[in-house]
Formats: structure tokens, C-alpha cells, sequence
């Protein structure tokens, strides 16, 4: 069984990240493009499919169903803090200013333009 602090530090590894963009993208997986050892290479691969992340199918790597989960999350957090980050922020002091219900939803509606951003906020 995976569990999440194995997830969460395979995908906080940079490498591993971009190794999951290439697979996503439909390009082929390279030592060189990659700019990593031999070792670092298979190291990191090794962890993508021993955790379910991406799986090797007619001598191609895909993403899994669970890859595919776990690269649209990623996706998701890297938008929260970079482009959203702020207006959570925001958000925040207006949960502690007593603003009504409505309102909040109206300004949160207007600043944040994820749909699933704004689910996860509603929460």
C-alpha cells in the first residue's frame, strides 16, 4: 500500500515532476533531456511505477488513473501559489473582518477563476 508522505515526497522532487509532464505530454522519457545520471534517472522512474504514478505499456511510459490524479492535484497547487496565493489571502482577512455569507461568495466568486479552487475555499 502507498501511502501519502510517499506520494507528496516523490512529487516535491522537481525531477520527478517534470518526468511526469514529459509522460503526460506523450514525449519519450530521456536521460539527457532530463539532465540526471543513469542512477538518478531509473531512481525516480522506479518510484513513479512502484507508486502507481505511471506504468509502461507496448514500451511506452503512461500515466495511471492514480497518475493522472495525482499530476492534475499537482497542477491545481502549483496554480494556488502562483496565481491565486494573494486572493486567498484575502480571503482569509474576510473571513475575519464578519463580512456576511453572501458577500464573501460574491467576492470570492469574482477573484477566483478555478472552479475547483473555489470548491475547496466553499469547504
Amino acid at each position: 500500500m502507498v501511502t501519502e508522505s510517499q506520494i507528496l515526497n516523490c512529487i516535491s522532487d522537481d525531477k520527478c515532476r517534470e518526468m511526469l509532464s514529459v509522460i503526460k505530454e506523450g514525449q519519450s522519457l530521456s536521460i539527457a533531456g532530463l539532465q540526471l545520471t543513469r542512477k538518478q534517472f531509473y531512481s525516480r522512474l522506479h518510484a513513479l511505477i512502484i507508486y502507481n504514478l505511471v506504468s509502461k505499456a507496448n514500451g511506452k511510459y503512461h500515466l495511471t488513473s492514480f497518475g493522472k490524479v495525482v499530476f492534475d492535484w499537482h497542477l491545481l497547487l502549483m496554480q494556488a501559489i502562483s496565481e491565486e496565493y494573494w486572493k486567498l489571502k484575502a480571503l482569509d482577512v474576510l473571513d475575519s473582518s464578519g463580512i456576511p455569507d453572501s458577500e464573501r461568495r460574491k467576492i470570492m466568486d469574482a477573484l477566483l477563476k478555478n472552479e475547483k479552487l473555489r470548491q475547496f475555499v466553499k469547504a
